[in-house]
C-alpha cells in the first residue's frame, strides 16, 4: 500500500480545530509562515478560518495522515452567505480581539495596513466575481511535510462532489500570481482564469506588487 492509500479524507470535526488554525498559519502567504507579514497567528486564524470551522463546517474538508491532520479545504457554497457573516459577525470580532491583544500596538500591524492600503490604491478590491455563476469557493492548505502526496486532488474531489450534489452551478478561487505549483494545479483540476487583480503583499519589511488571480469552474 502506498503512502497516499493511507490518506483519509473526511469532513471536518470540532477536534480538528487548532490543526486547521496551525495549518493556516504555516502556510499563510506562498506556503510560508504569517510571521513573515503577521505576528498573532490567533487573530489571523480567526480572520481566515473561522467562517469555515464555526458557520459551514460541513463544507471543510480534512486529509488526515496516520490519525494527524495533514491539510484541509476550506469550502463555502454561498460565497453571499460568506461575505455577510464576514462583515457582520466574523471582522467585528476580530476586530475586537485585535485591540484586546494589543495588535494596533505594534509596528508591523501598521506595515500591514498599509499594503492594503496599498493593494486598495492599485484597485485589488475592486471585485466583481460573478456569484450569480461562481457562487461557491474554496481554498486549500496542506502541511509541507505532507505534499507530493495528491491530497489536493483528493479534498478538490471531494468538495467539487458535494457543490454539483447541492446544485452549485459554479466554484472559484484566487492564487497569488507567482505561485506556480498552486496555479498549475489548478489549471490542471479544469480552472480557467477570469481576472486578475493588482495586489501589495508584506513580506517581512518589504512591500511586494504581485496579482491576485482569480479562478474558475463551473459544474
Amino acid at each position: 500500500m502506498g503512502e497516499q492509500d493511507s490518506v483519509i479524507i473526511r469532513v471536518y470535526e470540532k477536534k480538528d480545530r487548532e490543526s486547521v488554525r496551525r495549518i493556516c498559519c504555516d502556510t499563510a502567504y506562498k506556503g510560508a509562515p504569517v510571521e513573515n507579514f503577521f505576528f498573532d497567528r490567533e487573530v489571523f486564524s480567526d480572520a481566515v478560518t473561522r467562517y469555515y470551522t464555526d458557520f459551514e463546517p460541513g463544507s471543510l474538508w480534512i486529509a488526515e495522515k496516520d490519525g494527524e491532520v495533514a491539510g484541509y479545504l476550506t469550502g463555502c457554497l454561498d460565497t453571499r452567505r460568506y461575505l455577510g457573516l464576514m462583515k457582520s459577525r466574523i471582522m467585528p470580532a476580530v476586530l475586537l480581539r485585535s485591540l484586546l491583544r494589543g495588535v494596533f500596538l505594534r509596528r508591523q500591524t501598521y506595515r500591514l495596513l498599509a499594503s492594503l492600503f496599498k493593494s486598495a490604491r492599485r484597485g485589488g478590491f475592486r471585485r466583481d466575481t460573478p456569484l450569480d455563476e461562481y457562487p461557491a469557493h474554496l481554498h486549500i492548505d496542506i502541511d509541507r511535510r505532507f505534499r507530493r502526496l495528491a491530497m489536493g486532488e483528493m479534498l478538490m474531489l471531494k468538495f467539487l462532489e458535494q457543490a454539483r450534489s447541492r446544485g452549485v452551478k459554479g466554484v472559484h478561487l484566487t492564487a497569488v500570481e507567482d505561485n506556480y505549483g498552486a496555479r498549475a494545479f489548478f489549471e490542471k483540476s479544469g480552472f480557467t482564469v477570469l481576472k486578475s487583480y493588482p495586489i501589495t503583499m508584506l513580506s517581512g519589511t518589504v512591500f511586494e506588487n504581485n496579482h491576485s488571480v482569480v479562478y474558475a469552474k463551473k459544474l
